[in-house]
């Protein structure tokens, strides 16, 4: 219960949340705005993580859980200080509701949405690399600090990648980014070592920098400027709705064939993404 009230916490956050950075910088460093702003997510994770690794032997779960609360309410007093742009005025005379400003999205965005969610589908997440860890015969230790890895290569990342996207484009790095993950897929089915899995698992870092912030960019690109926030809790629901199959699929293969089936899955539905993803078009329409 207490899992399903924070996620629908997430779900009205997000969407919200996106459209203020939107509207707080300018266009011309929109993807490096949303890759500092993924990054400072990046740090709050990885040291989230590694306090609760210290702090966890000597306070147990309970204590951590009340500490956890107390950066959760100083973030809220500082929301409160935060000031919005007032909204561009709507068209004269024409009532807006979801239902209709859903329909005034782009054809353009809305592919790019679909393209998105046949990744989300076969995006399995850090925690099957996490599973992969143990798979190969390692120990949990390992794949703690894995994962603590994977954010301080993400976190790193996340900003050069948002400030790439700005000079070269959106769309080369989320195609170099969704080309990674295939390439991470790939590498997972044949992995058999710490070596390799170190290796991966930098990759992964890069790949997730290289769509998270930009990916969002992007949709703020393509959408209307007086349907940003619906653009972005469009996109984000869409990610939402695939994501609980996905992980379903994603699981169900590795119990009942094998984690390489799993792998193979995602990588097919990268290739998927990666290839519908030429027909869609950025803002200058190429």
């Amino acid at each position: 219960m207490i899992r399903v009230v924070e996620r629908i916490g997430k779900g009205l956050r997000t969407a919200p949340r996106d459209a203020i950075v939107a509207e707080s910088c300018d266009e011309s460093v929109r993807g490096k705005a949303y890759g500092f702003h993924r990054a400072m997510d990046g740090i709050g994770s990885t040291l989230g993580a590694v306090l609760a690794f210290l702090l966890l032997p000597i306070m147990g779960y309970e204590k951590i859980f009340l500490f956890a609360f107390l950066p959760a309410i100083v973030a809220v007093f500082i929301v409160l200080f935060i000031k919005e742009r007032k909204a561009p005025a709507k068209e004269e005379g024409k009532e807006m509701s979801i239902k209709i400003s859903f329909k005034e999205l782009p054809a353009n965005l809305k592919l790019f949405i679909i393209v998105s969610s046949i990744f989300a589908l076969g995006h399995f997440g850090y925690a099957f690399l996490l599973l992969r860890v143990v798979d190969i015969g390692l120990t949990d230790q390992m794949a703690i600090l894995l994962y603590v890895l994977f954010y301080i290569v993400y976190t790193l990342c996340s900003v050069p990648s948002g400030i790439l996207s700005d000079k070269i484009g959106r769309k080369p790095v989320l195609g170099a980014g969704y080309a990674l993950f295939g390439i991470t897929s790939l590498g997972l089915v044949f992995t058999s070592d710490i070596h390799s899995i170190l290796l991966l698992f930098v990759i992964y870092g890069i790949f997730y920098a290289m769509i998270d912030g930009v990916g969002r960019a992007f949709v703020v690109d393509l959408a209307p400027k007086h349907l940003k926030a619906t653009a972005l809790g469009t996109f984000h629901t869409a990610i939402g709705l695939v994501a609980l199959p996905g992980g379903y699929i994603a699981g169900l293969l590795w119990d009942q064939i094998s984690p390489e089936t799993t792998f193979i899955y995602s990588l097919v539905l990268a290739v998927v993404s990666l290839v519908l993803f030429g027909f869609v078009k950025d803002k200058m329409g190429r």
